[in-house]
């Protein structure tokens, strides 16, 4: 939760962004809908979809959706590689980009370094620094792909799945190795089923390492210890059922008081936990000696660092296991002490995780549970009870083929394609429609829409997009992947900004937590910096501003600019055809008064007064509480 010091910056937002949505309601243009096999939808509308569904809308994206059917649309993303055929390896799947990424920056400091040791020509020189690979390569890699990457859908996924189920660098030893695999198994994962995304996640070991998996032992003959019961409880709280039982449209169930029924138990936790006991780190010859020492750096995907857990099964329980009603019954084979007694032990470790595992995918909490959550991440922080149970109901799929249960591509399809998140015109009318952008996707919108590029290029023909090492800082955009403050994201799903007119109308708005004084005014100025120096003072990140100056240019040279088209473009790729008449007030006055100072402007004189115009008409619309707020 936010400190009190930071309730006067969440109260003003409040009343901002709600003020901002009443009036968008009352002006808002009527707005066709893009519907599974309709073709031709207009290039705005496509653009508004496309803004929940990937990390923002450029022209040419937004012209073949429309062009095309959403249902082409998400089977072309389901099977898209990150970036096109012909581009370097990392590039090639979803499986192994980002540690590929970061295996690549650490080979390039490595021959920067041997080139820098080869150029010593003085025996008693210091050695150059060897610099190794931070949390910051991760960062590029993420930014390279979210910025310029062919699977938006997927990695846009990626990032919704890594705020539920959440690790971080933040108060942990996880490797920017271990992270790049951990966003990777993500990724791959993001389309598939839920029961084997549970799965990946509680054996990976970035989720081993930040919520204890790792060093879990049994306790069965001390009554003094108890094994550690921290990720027990959060993939039950956090990231499967939730503390309170739901009704599949997600509404609490309630006992005959009228409270909320809890979920689950204190009991519940602690026999979950011992299930958890006895995984340890991959070992080739596993002793307790590799269970909880963690590897060094590898290069690949098969080095120890990066492998799945494993069994040490005499560090397992060997007790029963009852919880959610469900009961895993004792061990009752051969002892452990013996090869087949640790072979028969490991494979009851093995089947208890499974069996755990489905008996809480199976739990009817989790469609509405899970529904919700992507719902918020995709497309409003209030969706209705009927929404919500359109997409469990979706997440649940057909009783008579258990298979379909938690195919997580349905129930993402259902989440951006369900008549709440398709009618604008219901949206822009409700007041409790829409979300705060996140600071993340705000960013790679305008470098999207901006057609960005990296101009750094180290062993390979793409950038490696190094300015983007500290944008999780508070005094940028406080936050960054994987860089969470703790497990439960960087805001509670049903925060509510105290005293604001969201609180009044009993409504959530998650992303508020991370506002305050700070927050506000860095990204203002963060915004205004990079958009007025089109890019970083480093020199990687640039962007020119061709589209939008050709937007503006006139057919000829004493011809007024065309100030009306630029603001179009705007409209169409910032807010999918549905800025407000102030805003568009705004900007024309604001591009009509930006002139040059000559009488008779030369064709640079001309060429410079359209780049501030663009750089202006941005950092407004950038900054509008309109544009803050999507909807």
């Amino acid at each position: 939760m936010t400190s009190s010091s930071n309730s006067s910056a969440q109260i003003a937002g409040g009343v901002a962004v709600v003020g901002a949505i009443a009036a968008a309601a009352a002006i808002a243009p009527k707005l066709g809908s893009l519907v599974g096999g309709a073709p031709n939808a207009s290039t705005a509308t496509a653009a508004s979809f496309l803004n929940r569904a990937t990390f923002g809308a450029d022209a040419a994206s937004a012209q073949s959706l429309a062009a095309g059917t959403t249902d082409a649309w998400f089977q072309a993303q389901k099977d898209a590689a990150p970036s096109p055929g012909g581009a370097p390896g990392f590039w090639a799947s979803p499986a192994n980009f980002h540690l590929a990424w970061v295996d690549r920056r650490q080979a390039d400091f490595d021959a920067q370094y041997a080139a820098a040791v080869a150029a010593i020509t003085d025996p008693n020189a210091k050695k150059p620094n060897h610099r190794r690979v931070d949390r910051n390569q991760f960062q590029e890699g993420f930014w390279a792909r979210a910025v310029t990457g062919d699977d938006q859908l997927r990695h846009r996924m990626a990032l919704a799945l890594s705020e539920i189920f959440v690790v971080s660098f933040q108060g942990s030893t996880i490797t920017p190795r271990i992270a790049a695999s951990w966003y990777d198994m993500l990724s791959a994962r993001a389309f598939g089923s839920y029961v084997d995304l549970l799965k990946a996640v509680t054996l990976h070991p970035a989720m081993g390492l930040f919520l204890n998996i790792i060093g879990n032992t049994q306790a069965d003959k001390d009554p003094t210890r108890h094994p550690d019961e921290n990720y027990a409880r959060e993939i039950m709280q956090l990231m499967s059922i939730g503390l309170v039982q739901l009704e599949p449209d997600g509404t609490p169930r309630t006992d005959a008081a009228g409270a909320p029924i809890p979920t689950y138990t204190h009991d519940d936790i602690a026999a979950l936990a011992k299930v958890f006991t006895g995984w340890g780190w991959y070992a080739a010859k596993p002793t307790n000696n590799t269970f909880a020492k963690q590897p060094g750096n590898g290069v690949g995907g098969a080095a120890p660092d990066v492998q799945n857990l494993i069994p040490y099964p005499a560090l397992h329980s060997q007790l029963s296991k009852t919880f959610l009603g469900a009961t895993i019954p004792a061990y009752t084979g051969a002892a452990p002490t013996t090869p087949a007694g640790a072979a028969a032990l490991a494979d009851y470790q093995a089947k208890s995780l499974d069996t755990a595992l489905k008996v809480i995918a199976a739990h009817p909490n989790v469609g509405p549970f899970i529904g919700r959550r992507l719902i918020q991440r995709f497309v409003t922080s209030n969706p209705s009870p009927a929404y919500v149970g359109r997409v469990a109901q979706a997440f649940n799929g057909d009783p008579a083929k258990p298979a379909t249960r938690g195919d997580l591509f349905a129930t993402l399809k259902a989440v951006l394609t369900d008549p709440e998140a398709q009618n604008r015109d219901a949206a822009l009318a409700s007041p409790t429609s829409g979300r705060l952008r996140e600071p993340t996707l705000r960013m790679a919108h305008w470098l999207r829409a901006s057609a960005a590029t990296s101009q750094a290029a180290t062993g390979s023909a793409v950038g490696n997009w190094v300015q983007f090492a500290d944008l999780g800082d508070p005094g940028y955009l406080a936050q960054a992947p994987l860089e969470a403050p703790s497990v439960f994201n960087f805001w509670d799903p049903d925060f509510t900004p105290t005293g604001s007119r969201i609180a009044a109308a009993k409504l959530v708005a998650p992303e508020f937590q991370a506002v305050d004084a700070l927050t506000v005014a860095a990204y203002a100025n963060l915004m205004a910096q990079v958009v007025q120096n089109r890019g970083w003072p480093g020199g990687d990140v640039k962007v020119t501003y061709a589209q939008e100056i050709a937007a503006l240019t006139p057919p000829t040279a004493t011809a007024p600019d065309l100030d009306s088209a630029l603001i179009d473009r705007i409209n169409t790729l910032y807010f999918g055809g549905a800025m407000s008449p102030v805003l568009q007030g705004r900007l024309t006055r604001v591009l009509s008064s930006t002139k040059s100072t000559a009488k008779a402007p030369t064709a640079d004189q001309r060429a410079s007064v359209r780049l501030d115009k663009v750089r202006s008409a941005l950092i407004l619309t950038l900054t509008a509480p309109e544009y803050l707020v999507q909807r």
